[in-house]
């Protein structure tokens, strides 16, 4: 029988649990899966994707090299971009609107006297995704540099695979594993002391396992991931399952900040880049802005519209090949 792997079996005896472990232990996975929409591992560190905006403009094949590389990799840089104000959204809007959250539709990432978001500051940022609070977290982000002087220093992005990150962590440290996967986290973001663009005070709150796995063919497949240290909320579970939990966040905390599969770009006016925050974490250096100015524009686009686009544009195109997987909490 095909499902998700729910996050606590009621009633689940300790010879049952037992029995599920073994399933999902690494001696379970094959070394490379045989799925036909599972995502390749990508090494960011090798290799960032990359497109130019011309490409991108002037032909549906090349939005779809975009698409598709976003899909495969998860990530891909587009260069050349007119460092625009609304040059974001009108990229984006190739794949479906622009997804609108309690920072509005676009939001700016400049360093502010008095940020209301670190983000809007200049200290290093820790690998993360963006508003893992939402059910619905957003699916597909677009970051296009519209200025970064020479005079600044430090403020480069840095990109993770976190599927690959996650399957390596499985076949290491598989009991911590399984405790993400049934243990679910605590995400949130409250606010009772400002108003968002909205003029609406906002107390967001959701729990979710850290990894969320789907079960075909008598194997457990990725299906989702879930990181944000920096918007967790109190555990909500059994005491047995406190010490466990954190043993686990820990050493899967470890595994993230040890990687060795870490791409650090510097992002250069007319840089366009775009990701899947389902699936890549990303995170910044500290900097110093010297007098200068770092400025990106951002947008996001919810995740089912990329993947129906990649969907369209691969029958179009005559390749036919379907989506790889996006992180969704879906199979296909």
């Amino acid at each position: 029988m095909h499902g998700y792997l729910t996050p606590q079996k009621v009633g689940e005896d300790k010879a049952a649990r037992k029995r599920r472990w073994a399933l999902l232990s690494s001696k379970a996975i094959p070394e490379k899966s045989e799925v036909y929409n599972t995502p390749t591992p990508n090494n960011l560190k090798r290799e960032l994707p990359e497109i130019q905006y011309d490409d991108f403009k002037n032909s549906s094949y090349g939005v779809y090299r975009w698409l598709k590389q976003v899909n495969e990799s998860g990530i891909c840089l587009m260069t050349g971009v007119p460092a625009e104000d609304d040059m974001v959204h009108k990229v984006a809007e190739h794949i479906g609107p622009i997804s609108s959250t309690i920072y509005g539709k676009t939001f700016d990432v400049v360093s502010t006297p008095k940020p209301i978001n670190v983000a809007y500051s200049s200290v290093a940022l820790d690998f993360h995704m963006d508003l893992i609070y939402y059910e619905s977290p957003p699916g597909i982000q677009f970051l296009h540099c519209l200025r970064f002087d020479d005079c600044v220093a430090g403020g480069e992005s840095r990109f993770q695979d976190l599927f690959h990150t996650a399957e390596r962590f499985r076949r290491n440290s598989s009991k911590h594993f399984e405790i993400l996967t049934r243990i679910p986290a605590t995400f949130q973001k409250i606010h009772y002391s400002r108003y968002h663009l909205a003029f609406v005070l906002f107390n967001l709150v959701f729990q979710k396992t850290s990894v969320i796995l789907y079960l075909f063919l008598n194997l457990f497949q990725i299906v989702g991931v879930n990181w944000s240290p920096s918007f967790e909320g109190p555990l909500a579970t059994e005491e047995e399952n406190v010490e466990p939990f954190y043993a686990a966040y820990e050493a899967f905390a470890k595994a993230i900040k040890n990687s060795t599969n870490i791409l650090e770009y510097r992002l250069q006016p007319g840089d366009l880049i775009s990701f899947n925050n389902r699936r890549i974490l990303h995170a910044r250096n500290g900097f110093e802005l010297n007098g200068g100015m770092r400025h990106l524009k951002g947008c996001y686009v919810n995740i089912d519209h990329f993947k129906s686009q990649v969907q369209v544009f691969s029958r179009l195109s005559g390749d036919g090949q379907p989506p790889k997987r996006v992180g969704n909490q879906d199979w296909f």
